[in-house]
């Protein structure tokens, strides 16, 4: 582990995903997930809408600290240029895989980036193609009875049993996790946090 002891990390997030990624590269970080309640219909870009959503999560967590980094993400699905969250049930779960299968569909991660000490924000955003197989009626309601797709955006994850579905990435593979690392590492090498020794 690579030890910031002059700073303290925070992952405005409870994603285990997101909490795995930030382990995967040996960061010392708690998590605080954000208590804010997003809202899909604020605005109709869905790029926009995406870095918006990240910073609002950083920023409600932000408030309870004084000297800390937050990070914060938010990712969802674009497909014929709508998005789609997570799936409420399984019935829209069924018809969001019925409608992405065989086709690409992008894959966009906001995140953002507080420095509570100094006020320092960078909020950007990232994306990746993702294609998936044809899917039979069959095989979607077979998927759906894991439950897994059930808290993932646009109701399929790349990793578990949906690593069976996806044909081909194009672009950062952590972004389709729930945060473009290398995009990341970038911007935490600007707050001064060492995640090589």
């Amino acid at each position: 582990m690579i030890n910031n002891p002059e700073r303290k990390i925070i992952l405005a997030s409870g994603s285990p995903r997101r909490k795995q990624l930030l382990e995967q590269i040996g960061l010392q970080f708690e998590v605080r997930p954000s208590e804010y309640e997003e809202d899909m219909s604020l605005m109709t870009d869905p790029f926009a809408l995406v870095k918006f959503l990240a910073l609002k999560k950083a920023e409600d967590v932000a408030r309870h600290y004084e000297d800390a980094i937050i990070i914060a993400a938010d990712t969802f699905v674009i497909y014929d240029g709508k998005f789609l969250g997570k799936p409420k049930d399984k019935e829209e779960a069924k018809k969001m895989l019925e409608t992405l299968s065989g086709q690409f569909n992008t894959i966009v991660t906001g995140f953002a980036v507080i420095d509570c000490k100094t006020g320092q924000v960078i909020n950007e955003f990232d994306q990746a193609k993702v294609k998936m197989i044809e899917l039979t009626g069959q095989e979607i309601d077979q998927y759906i009875a894991t439950g897994q797709p059930l808290d993932k955006a646009g109701a399929y994850g790349v990793q578990g049993m949906g690593a069976l579905i996806i044909e081909r990435v194009e672009g950062d593979y952590n972004n389709i996790l729930g945060l473009p690392l290398a995009r990341l590492y970038s911007v935490l090498k600007e707050f001064g946090v060492r995640v090589f020794g």
